[in-house]
């Protein structure tokens, strides 16, 4: 196990979550998206990314069931490889990188209560509080994955 994991930590409400740095390709701004028919509810829409390819963007505070974005001017885009293809996960805001000591993460507590929480990897126990860590390969089922590929190419 690596001495140090660097995470990309970022805000949904009140709420502090992680991402590894290795699976981020970059952090935007949020720009209006366009909006696709028959789409998931948490499915934001999908923008240009770097005039080259379309990418999805996935509204987090949506698919975690939490209330949706009041201004979403000041929203944060982070662009993840996810399988072969580039999808954006929409947050309040992006904070900074951590080394973090992988001594100081918990295993997902089991809890009654969190069913489909199968996308958090660990809990840090971090001095300035705790730390959701989210793992990108379960973040999207494969339902979900499926569906965005059809929903972007129709």
């Amino acid at each position: 196990m690596p001495s140090e994991l660097k995470i990309v930590t970022f805000n949904i409400g009140r709420e502090k979550f992680g991402l590894d740095i290795m699976n981020v390709d970059a952090v935007i701004e949020y720009e209006e998206t366009t909006k696709l028919p028959n789409a998931s509810d948490y499915f934001e829409g999908v923008i240009n990314y770097r005039n080259e390819e379309v990418l999805p963007i996935i509204n987090l505070r949506r698919k975690f069931k939490m209330s949706d974005f009041e201004d979403r001017s000041h929203a944060k885009v982070i662009v993840l490889k996810i399988d072969q293809r580039r999808v954006g996960i929409m947050v309040d805001d992006v904070k900074n990188v951590r080394s973090i000591d992988p001594n100081l993460i918990n295993e997902k507590p089991n809890i009654g209560g969190m069913r489909g929480a199968d996308f958090i990897s660990g809990i840090a126990r971090l001095e300035d509080g705790m730390l959701v860590i989210l793992d990108i390969d379960k973040l999207l089922t494969e339902e979900e994955k499926i569906a965005i590929e059809e929903v972007i190419n129709n």
